[in-house]
């Protein structure tokens, strides 16, 4: 008796804690993500679950899906009192972007940052001559959660980079979202995609050089994007 009391105790200690500690991951698709009764793409529809609304994480299936150039597992989770399967690959731990509107391409990482990063400590500011001779002012701002915001103005350009801890994966949903809710969806077309030898997204760039995202260090990436100040180029 004594044993059997003792072994369910410490079922009840770890079913604790795992609900103590529960993983939560958020749904960056614009359009929502369709929760299934089963990890199928064709599965009845249990409920759906809006842009940036957080699920619980139960468990990830060993069931992977391709939409386009993101490949990732399906989850069992819960939302809402509710438990079924979404695709995970427009599942991210990285904050959703809140409805803003951008002047520019560039705008969207301070934007983004400022709305969801602490800042750490004053800006670093230095000014530069590039080769041509002109004047090039550069800004880093380090935020918590080891986020970094790096602004460059240049006489016939404005460049963010944002370095975050995400994969690449992550970064180009995170991208795809505020492209779309500002209303540059346009600037989704023509982006090259480059995956590696597991055919995990490695590099995502376009020819007119205003997106880069790539692999940085230390498991972090960073998003790149430029826009130009003589043709007002987003």
């Amino acid at each position: 008796m004594k044993t059997l009391l003792i072994a369910l105790l410490t079922v009840g200690t770890t079913l604790a804690t795992a609900q103590e500690n529960p993983k939560f991951m958020n749904v960056m698709a614009v359009n929502g993500l369709n929760m299934r009764s089963k990890p199928e793409s064709d599965a009845r529809i249990v409920t759906k679950v809006a842009f940036g609304k957080q699920v619980e994480i139960l468990e990830e299936t060993k069931v992977q899906l391709r939409l386009g150039w993101i490949t990732d597992n399906w989850y069992k989770v819960n939302y809402r009192g509710r438990e079924g399967f979404i695709y995970g690959g427009y599942l991210s731990e990285l904050k959703p972007p809140m409805e803003f509107q951008a002047n520019r391409l560039s705008d969207l990482l301070p934007l983004y940052t400022t709305q969801n990063y602490q800042a750490q400590g004053q800006p670093t500011e230095t000014i530069e001559t590039d080769r041509r001779g002109d004047t090039l002012k550069h800004t880093l701002v380090k935020f918590d959660k080891g986020v970094e915001l790096e602004l460059e103005d240049a006489a016939d350009s404005h460049t963010a980079m944002l370095i975050l801890p995400a994969t690449v994966q992550d970064a180009y949903v995170l991208l795809e979202a505020l492209v779309k809710l500002n209303g540059m969806k346009d600037q989704l077309d023509n982006l090259r995609f480059v995956q590696n030898a597991n055919g995990d997204l490695r590099k995502v760039t376009n020819a007119a050089g205003t997106i880069s995202i790539k692999e940085f260090a230390d498991d972090r990436t960073t998003i790149k994007l430029k826009s130009y100040k003589q043709t007002n180029q987003f």
